[in-house]
């Protein structure tokens, strides 16, 4: 499955100074570029796939047997079939992201002299924004993460963490890292599911919303609990994984353009070498843009709209007199933790937007660099510099670059909203604590 890239990466070693990477080598065994993809495919990319598998967003690659394949597209499938059922009991059971279980009234038909009946527009105002819209923005960020990992992108995943590894002088510190992301994205989802589980137990013994099924299903209340929790797990998961790949792709090249302007910076490759290189990290950051961002993008207004809906919900409709307090920490906590997940990938792309924006002085400070570049041509000093300065890259989210700037100003409208909703909506409710 490694095989395709091994080329490739040893002539992109071949440019570079490998001698901070001879601590890998042990005596007698293969040379260090080989060495060192060995420990990177050990260390990180064969779990990191085994992690990808689990929620059927494994790369296929070109050497991959037809039957692997299609055992991965079908447990993409499966896992498909599985949310479409979660989205499905969300309803039957009246879990919302945003606030847990929604009130314990009935959602029943309304009939009108008619067979049947017709809901009420405020039944299907919470069914279309409670539960269609939002449950669609998680399914669309499921498929399109399958259309990136699968049909898009193929090794380019396995490019990128093999260059970052064959660069990188500390390699060891490098998979530390990358685990660490991995580490905290574990934190995240056992948080969120940690609160759905506070709040399925704390929930009554009724569960079901709908008069109607909860006749037909009051001998499987147990099973739906389980069937529900399992399905939030596997919605959270899918969401964790994708944001998690969107952060660790982002470090990644990060490092990679850090490590490229200390080697320019140090003159342990040749500014030409350096052009090559840069422009082959502008065509990853593009696939960061143009694909691997569009899936983060979807889970961004999801978790956002959960985010602002909660807040609404504490400082409005929410009763902090009558409801017990660790009920209110549990939805305080779960609008924080939204906010979190909704504002955290705008802070990842604003470093590697920061980091962009360093890179177009690389021309100027190696051109005030005498001891350094002494016996460099003013030339190609001259052509380095106007190239470097000519670079204009950026993280974009939503196709709009993402400047550190702006995500200040976005910092200070959300604090501002949220002081003048507790301000207005609920100030009375909340001296009453």
């Amino acid at each position: 499955m490694y095989r395709n890239n091994a080329e490739s990466s040893f002539c992109f070693i071949n440019r570079l100074n490998g001698n901070a990477n001879d601590e890998l080598q042990q005596p007698g065994e293969h040379e260090p570029t080989s060495a060192l993809l060995d420990y990177c495919k050990r260390k990180f990319l064969r779990p990191y796939v085994a992690i990808l598998t689990l929620v059927g967003l494994n790369p296929i690659s070109t050497d991959m047997s037809n039957v692997r394949a299609c055992c991965a597209y079908v447990q993409a499938l499966m896992v498909l079939c599985v949310l479409l059922v979660g989205y499905v009991l969300r309803y039957i059971c009246g879990y919302r992201g945003d606030r847990g279980f929604t009130s314990n009234r009935d959602i029943r038909p309304i009939n009108n002299g008619t067979e049947g009946g017709i809901a009420s527009p405020n039944t299907i105002g919470e069914l279309l924004f409670g539960y269609i819209i939002p449950s669609g923005f998680n399914l669309l960020a499921f498929v399109s993460a399958v259309l990136v990992c699968k049909v898009i992108d193929h090794e380019q995943l396995q490019n990128l963490i093999e260059r970052v590894f064959l660069m990188s002088a500390k390699p060891k510190r490098l998979c530390r890292m990358l685990w660490f992301f991995l580490g905290v994205a574990l934190a995240l989802l056992l948080l969120l599911f940690g609160y759905a589980c506070c709040v399925v137990i704390m929930q009554p013994a009724q569960i079901v919303k709908i008069s109607w099924l909860a006749e037909v299903l009051s001998d499987w209340e147990v099973w739906l609990r389980v069937s529900l929790l399992v399905t939030i797990l596997l919605q959270d998961l899918v969401e964790v994984i994708i944001l998690s790949n969107y952060y660790i792709e982002c470090y990644l090249l990060r490092m990679h353009l850090e490590t490229l302007s200390h080697k320019l910076l140090m003159h342990s490759i040749d500014s030409l070498d350096w052009m090559r290189e840069v422009l082959e990290f502008r065509k990853l950051l593009e696939r960061l843009n143009q694909h691997v961002s569009i899936p983060v993008c979807f889970l961004i207004v999801m978790n956002l709209a959960y985010a602002f809906a909660g807040l609404v919900y504490l400082f409005k409709d929410f009763d902090f007199h009558y409801c017990a307090l660790k009920l209110v920490l549990l939805n305080i906590a779960n609008v924080m933790l939204w906010l979190f997940l909704g504002l955290l990938p705008f802070f990842v792309a604003s470093s590697v937007t920061r980091v962009c924006q360093n890179a177009q002085a690389n021309g100027h400070q190696i051109r005030v660099r005498p001891f350094v570049y002494h016996n460099t041509s003013a030339e190609d000093l001259n052509s380095t510099l106007l190239f470097a300065a000519s670079l204009d890259m950026s993280a974009k989210l939503f196709r709009m670059p993402i400047q550190p700037n702006y995500l200040c100003f976005a910092i200070l409208v959300v604090v501002i909203v949220i002081l003048t909703l507790g301000m207005c909506l609920n100030l009375t409710a909340l001296g009453k604590i």
